[in-house]
This record gives C-alpha cells, sequence and structure tokens, in this order.
C-alpha cells in the first residue's frame, strides 16, 4: 500500500503539509518543504549539479575511501583495552567531510567537528526520531517553547544555520562566475543567467541558505547514525558478521577497502544491510506528504491537504512479504544459490519521487563505513547504548 501511494499514486501525494511542521521548523521554505514547480526545479537542478560534482563518480568515491582510511586508523587506536568505540562519532565526520566538500568545498577540521558542531547536529537530528517527528501545529509550536529537549535542538539548528549563512556569504563575495567549485557555485551561476532573462524564479538567496542547510543536516548525521545503527545491531549475530568478512576476503582481499562496484560480488553482505533496515529501521516513520485534492486510500477518505506519515514497520514485518518476519535472515533476500539478491529491501532513505535527493550518496556511504568496518574489525555490544567494541582482525 504504501509503495503504491508514494511511487504508482505520486501526484496526488507529493504536496507537504501546510502550517508548522518539524520540516518547516528547519526552514520556511527548501527543497525538503516546497512542492510544485519551485520543488521540482530545485530538486532536478540538485540532482545534476550532484552529478557534476561527483555523484556515481570514482573520483568522489575515492575522497570517501580517503576519510574512511582516516576514521580507520583512529578506530584502531581507541579500541585498545576493549574499550567502547563512539562510531557514530567518526562516522559523522567521514559524511560531513564529503558534503561539505559538495556543498561548499570546504573541509572543517576534525577539531572544529567534534568541539563547534557535532553535538549541534545530534541534537537537532533528536526532532526527528520517534515520536517527535509526527506533532504538528500548535502542539510543536508549544514543545519548541516549554521542551527542555526541543529548546535544545532549536538552538542547535540556529548554529548550524548560523554556520551555513556565513559561508553562503563568504561565497557570495568571491563568487566567479568562470570557476564554480561547489553547489553553492553553481546555484548562484544559475541565479545570475536566470535574472538576466529578468526573474530569479525560485532561485533565491533564501531558498539557497534553506537548501545548503537541509542538505548539510541530512547528509552528515541521518547517514552517520544510520551506518552505526546497522553496526549495533550487527553485534548480535556474529554468524553473519563470519560469513560477511569471508565474502570480503574473497572478493576484496586485504590490499584495499571494498568498493560501490563490489556490492554485486558481495551478495551476502548486501542482504544482510538489507536484513538489519528492515528488522531494526532507525527511522520507522516516513517523511511528510500532503494530497492537493480529497482522494482515497484504499476505503478511507483522506481530505484535502491532509498531513500523511507512513508507518513503516508493517510492512518491515508483514509474514505475507517476509516469512518469520521476527527472525534475523538475510538469506531471505537472496536467491536460491546465493549469489545474487532477488528482491529489494525496505526504503531507509525514502521512495519514490520525494525520496531524500541525496539517496545514491547516502547508500554508497553506508554500505562503504559498514563494509569497511567488519572488513577490519569484529564487531561486538558496547557497554554503552549504541555503543559498540571493535576487535582488529589479522589482516
Amino acid at each position: 500500500m504504501i509503495k503504491d501511494v508514494i511511487v504508482n499514486r505520486a501526484e496526488e501525494f507529493i504536496g507537504r503539509p501546510h502550517g508548522d511542521t518539524t520540516l518547516t521548523w528547519i526552514s520556511k521554505v527548501g527543497i525538503l518543504q516546497d512542492e510544485s514547480d519551485s520543488w521540482k526545479d530545485q530538486r532536478k537542478f540538485f540532482l545534476q549539479t550532484a552529478k557534476n560534482l561527483g555523484f556515481g563518480k570514482l573520483e568522489l568515491e575515492g575522497k570517501i575511501h580517503d576519510e574512511i582510511k582516516g576514521m580507520l586508523e583512529i578506530l584502531r587506536k581507541e579500541c585498545k583495552n576493549s574499550r567502547d568505540v563512539n562510531l557514530q562519532s567518526h562516522a559523522a565526520y567521514v559524511t560531513n567531510s564529503i558534503i561539505a566538500h559538495i556543498l561548499f568545498s570546504k573541509k572543517f577540521t576534525s577539531e572544529e567537528f567534534h568541539q563547534k558542531y557535532e553535538k549541534n547536529f545530534l541534537d537537532a537530528l533528536k526532532v526527528f526520531v520517534g515520536k517527535n517527528h509526527i506533532v504538528i501545529g500548535n502542539i510543536l509550536k508549544f514543545l519548541l517553547t516549554f521542551s527542555p529537549s526541543m529548546r535544545i535542538a532549536n538552538k542547535a539548528k540556529c548554529v548550524l544555520q548560523k554556520c551555513v549563512n556565513d559561508i553562503v556569504t563568504e561565497h557570495l563575495t568571491r563568487f566567479d562566475p568562470t570557476h564554480p567549485k561547489d553547489y553553492i557555485d553553481y546555484y548562484l551561476l544559475q541565479r545570475r543567467e536566470l535574472l538576466k532573462n529578468g526573474s530569479e524564479g525560485s532561485f533565491t538567496i533564501n531558498r539557497l541558505r534553506a537548501n545548503s542547510l537541509n542538505l548539510f543536516m541530512e547528509g552528515t548525521e541521518t547517514v552517520s547514525f544510520t551506518a552505526n545503527h546497522l553496526l549495533t545491531q550487527l553485534t548480535k549475530y556474529l554468524e553473519a558478521q563470519k560469513k560477511i568478512q569471508q565474502e570480503l576476503d574473497g572478493i576484496v582481499g586485504k590490499e584495499r577497502l571494498p568498493s560501490w562496484a563490489d556490492r554485486v560480488k558481495l551478495p551476502y553482505l548486501e542482504a544482510t544491510i538489507q536484513e538489519l533496515y528492515r528488522l531494526a529501521t532507525p527511522f520507522n516513520l516516513s517523511t511528510m506528504y500532503s494530497n492537493f485534492k480529497e482522494t482515497t486510500i484504499e476505503k478511507y477518505t483522506i481530505p484535502e491537504r491532509s498531513s500523511i506519515i507512513f508507518n513503516l514497520d508493517p510492512g518491515n514485518f508483514d509474514p505475507e512479504i517476509f516469512p518469520n518476519p521476527r527472525d534475523f535472515d538475510p538469506t531471505r533476500f537472496l536467491s536460491a544459490d546465493g549469489k545474487k539478491m532477488k528482491q529489494d529491501g525496505p526504503f531507509p532513505f525514502g521512495i519514490g519521487k520525494r525520496a531524500c535527493a541525496g539517496e545514491s550518496l547516502a547508500h554508497m556511504e553506508v554500505f562503504l563505513i559498514v563494509s569497511s568496518v567488519v572488513q577490519n574489525f569484529t564487531v561486538y555490544p558496547g557497554d554503552e547504548q549504541e555503543r559498540i567494541k571493535l576487535i582488529p582482525r589479522d589482516l
């Protein structure tokens, strides 16, 4: 049913709810919040620009590998004496370095990121985890004013917004239309061309700031949170880890990190990632949708401009789709000979036209982080929640 509504009937439900939501809390406009022509223009522009900047290309994957190599060196030092490791913190620096490169052609130092911005990313992310995500209207306003955790999140968002605003201002000052280097430069170039014809259209500076904040937040913590969550869940299944490590040793070897191209030759690893998404998706509520006119979903009438959120768990645990749905079984995604994927898994970064704009990059980063960690370490439960212990493998 969810796929039917979001994909097959996308044009009916492609809107965003009006009024105060967690999306408009980030900004009133932007690639997450917009609808109709402005949204289509902004999404199309971002995807094309991202392609120009390396999405899906070996050069960008090389940058991700460089960041992961640095992370692995730190993890080898930190895992001594069976200490808990905060993988999410280190993975967040990897993903932040990549998204900052794409958006701003900038790299924060490790100290700057961890001391100045990391906690703010985490605090802001909490608005989208669990039931907070479905709060709208006056209740959301009330919580943002009086709830201690939401007030902290609001303060964190302001810190990140100031960071982005300062970077946009810097780009406006030094903009060189003959040498665009990043998303902001290409956006300003597009705006410049539109203004020559009399109107900037949807390419306003305000929307540039909003888009940059949206992508900066999503591209940093959402991916690192997901990768850490999958590895934390994987600590429960040591036999699966052994199979993954055997597969990695046979296909990738010990002299290099796994690549995105290796994925089709690592079916058990890919199936395990999909099974972990299914069993323990870190975000079990979809983003918010809205319908432009009254319609129906199955036998229910949906009034015009309703706020619609999908709970993903019923589909993930439907026994007609996944027999024995409470059992961990990666082979459910594999062909009989175990050599290829036979069905799609869950959709952790969305599905359809409203899927995360950086979905392809997010999938690549999660795969590369998870596979590289399991290639180099065996992962055990940590003493603290969402922490892990790492035992280096003899490579």
